[in-house]
């Protein structure tokens, strides 16, 4: 079952970017002009993918619940009682009513559609965002947080699928990046930002190394070190790409642009497996009840007794980190080189993993 919510949260961000981006694209200066049509019946299915993604973490609870009572009382008590089924049926009535107005709407291309389309969006995000850590935690400003959290990466990822999957390969790549990039940026400012206010609410500061001793923590860091690289990318897309596109009008943005979705993916990936663990708020009790990380278990070499992380640098710290950064270099080349993205890729995955090795060998848990 956590592998499956797992897999229902991701799909969930990927249903909720794919509406963002099928409305943003028709009403950003930067792709207005790309004639781009999404089919009505692919809004429909990822409305109703939201609901039904949304609604697997609740089985769980109500199956505890039903085995008490009945299943009809289950569902009763966690809909009605518990936050996260009130956030999901206010999510279903928005879907309800998004879905209604989709199937109805004549003219699909208009700009009235596409600005009502972004709001159901964002009522979509407020959904999602109430039954978050961060909602539970700190009421109405986690919740908020979180919901502008979530639209900013939906509409960064959104238009990003949108362009990758949907263009044609004749758009006029140097205008769309040169239009597109200011917005990036400001999707990039609004996710750092609020993601740093979330981390607040979920993580003790003042206790982020020894929160890496548990899930939670660790799938912080993977994301954290996905971020690099995806920065990266920005710089790949967002500046040299300009220079190259100048001088050959010819070349194919669209291989690149997927490259930094596909790194995207990932961190959704990492944040539905943080949405299903539990905040490392009290570390202490947390490795009681829960114990240390599955895979700090399997990759760290030293005993672990203790609620603390102490850092020590070393040779094999070093040869990691050397390796990290030679991976990072190689894909650089690759982009300028013109070699296949997949490569570059790749090489960006080996950053991710030999950034972990260096940290793994240089903690001492005590």
């Amino acid at each position: 079952m956590f592998y499956l919510t797992i897999l229902t949260e991701t799909f969930l961000y990927l249903c909720l970017a794919f509406l963002a981006g099928s409305f943003l694209i028709r009403l950003l200066p930067a792709t207005s002009s790309i004639k781009i049509k999404v089919p009505s019946n692919l809004q429909l299915a990822a409305i109703w993918g939201i609901a039904l993604f949304a609604f697997i973490p609740l089985i769980q609870l109500i199956s505890h619940i039903a085995r008490r009572t009945s299943l009809g009382s289950g569902f009763e008590t966690v809909l009605l009682s518990f936050r996260i089924g009130n956030a999901w049926l206010f999510l279903f009535i928005i879907c309800v009513l998004f879905s209604v107005y989709i199937a109805f709407v004549k003219d699909t291309n208009s700009k009235l559609t596409a600005w009502t389309g972004v709001i159901f969006t964002a009522l979509t995000a407020i959904g999602i965002g109430w039954a978050s850590h961060a909602g539970s935690f700190e009421g109405v400003l986690g919740a908020i947080t979180h919901s502008i959290h979530l639209f900013a990466v939906s509409a960064w990822v959104g238009t990003l699928i949108m362009v990758s999957w949907f263009a044609p390969k004749s758009v006029d790549w140097l205008r769309f990046i040169n239009n597109y990039h200011p917005f990036a940026l400001i999707c990039f400012a609004i996710v750092v930002l609020s993601g740093i206010l979330l981390a607040q609410f979920t993580v003790d500061l003042r206790q982020y190394g020894d929160a890496l001793l548990v899930s939670y923590g660790q799938s912080l860091f993977l994301k954290q070190l996905f971020i690099i690289p995806l920065l990266l990318y920005a710089v790949f897309n967002g500046v040299w790409m300009k220079r190259r596109l100048q001088a050959d009008t010819a070349f194919q943005a669209q291989p690149w642009i997927r490259v930094e979705f596909f790194i995207i993916l990932f961190i959704l990936l990492l944040t539905g497996i943080m949405n299903e663990q539990s905040p490392p708020l009290h570390i202490e009790n947390l490795i009681a009840h829960t114990g240390y990380a599955p895979i700090l278990n399997m990759f760290y070499d030293g005993s672990m007794d203790g609620a603390g992380i102490n850092l020590v640098l070393d040779g094999s710290v070093f040869f990691f980190i050397g390796l990290a950064a030679i991976c990072l270099a190689a894909s650089i080349y690759i982009f300028k080189t013109k070699r296949h993205p997949a490569l570059s890729y790749l090489a960006s995955l080996l950053f991710v993993i030999m950034g972990y090795f260096a940290f793994i060998q240089s903690i001492v848990v005590s």
